[in-house]
């Protein structure tokens, strides 16, 4: 059974699309599709003061803080993402104590940056670059992370569906901070089962990581293919791009492949890892002073802000075969978020990855017809 795209712009409809394809000649199809546009918030009353909450304190361990926004209650976001609040202990791998809470996930406007080197945070700048990428689209979500003398206070949002059996995520995001602080973007059932779109504060600005789990093998040892370093395409006459930027970041969880593309250019495969187990998705802004985050200085703040989050999916719920009545493309849902109509009738299709010979055989047809 599929659903029906429900934008944040209550204006945009979509009906009949019975399969969604992450882009118009890919062979992936997925039942189910999601498409939440942050963008589209600014005349919202809820919108009205988009001034970022306090910064948590060092009393602020409880991680019971209220929600920053309606919009994060019940309703079409709040109905899908969920605010975590567990918490996680210090040990000998990751010394900080960590604390999730709802006070550092909140929507906020381009303006409000102008303001945040005022609260300490001098590292970071409205560039040109960043003034030109959100002008048109001044309001976007959220996450971030800071550190105190005693935890590190940090936030994860995570999908209510628990059934996710491949997916296409895309998101556009940028990440600012100090070193010490992680931006992952990834499914996951266990430690083991873990797919991941990862930035870190303490890498180049260019290097996004790449990541499938396990790491580590049981003795502790690193496993050099689970995790790969990728470069961010270049923007202008830039020599490399940049996490600080707008950049649009997507992972393909396919039977036996993981796929990572960065503005919509292709740029890993991997076999390695590929989970295998129905898994939830989850946005998490994140330290514990351990090895792979790296040690935030006391007073560090980190953020990650996303403009959309855009998913096709399939469950285990969802039949393994089934009919392609009309196949919609989600490729441009970020300019126009009504998915587009790629195809007529296929008949019976097998949901997930079809062959590149019948996708051939069906968009030749295709053609043809019209």
């Amino acid at each position: 059974m599929c659903t029906a795209v429900t934008p944040l712009d209550p204006n945009s409809t979509v009906t009949g699309c019975s399969c969604y394809q992450p882009a118009k000649n890919d062979p992936a199809l997925f039942l189910n599709h999601q498409f939440f546009d942050f963008r589209t918030l600014a005349n919202q009353s809820f919108a009205s003061n988009l001034t970022p909450p306090a910064l948590i304190d060092n009393s602020q361990d409880d991680t019971f803080e209220p929600l920053t926004s309606p919009f994060f209650g019940k309703g079409f976001f709040g109905d899908y993402f969920a605010p975590a609040s567990w918490n996680k202990s210090a040990s000998p791998g990751s010394p900080i104590r960590m604390h999730n809470s709802q006070q550092n996930i909140y929507l906020s406007e381009w303006l409000a940056l102008l303001f945040i080197p005022l609260l300490g945070a001098a590292w970071l700048t409205v560039s040109s670059s960043v003034a030109r990428d959100t002008l048109d689209s001044p309001v976007h979500l959220t996450l971030r992370t800071n550190r105190l003398t005693s935890f590190q206070s940090t936030s994860n949002l995570e999908t209510l569906e628990t059934d996710f059996l491949h997916a296409s995520i895309r998101v556009r995001a940028r990440v600012s901070g100090p070193p010490g602080a992680c931006a992952g973007i990834f499914t996951y059932y266990s430690d083991d089962q873990e797919s991941d779109i990862e930035i870190l504060t303490r890498d180049d600005r260019s290097i996004m990581r790449a990541t499938n789990q396990p790491g580590v093998d049981p003795e502790g040892t690193v496993i050099p293919e689970a995790s790969t370093q990728v470069v961010i395409p270049a923007r202008g006459s830039e020599a490399n791009g940049s996490w600080t930027d707008w950049n649009e970041y997507q992972l393909d969880w396919l039977p036996g492949r993981s796929e990572w593309f960065i503005n919509g250019v292709s740029k890993l495969n991997k076999t390695y890892g590929v989970p295998t187990e129905a898994s939830n998705f989850q946005i998490r802004m994140w330290s514990d002073g351990g090895a792979w985050t790296g040690n935030m200085s006391v007073g560090g703040l980190a953020t990650l802000d996303l403009e959309w989050i855009d998913i096709v999916y399939n469950t285990t719920r969802d039949a393994p075969e089934g009919s392609c009545e009309k196949v919609c493309t989600v490729e441009n849902v970020a300019t126009d978020p009504v998915p587009q109509v790629a195809g007529a009738k296929m008949g019976a299709a097998r949901i997930g990855v079809l062959s590149a010979s019948v996708l051939g055989a069906f968009w030749t047809g295709f053609a043809l017809f019209f």
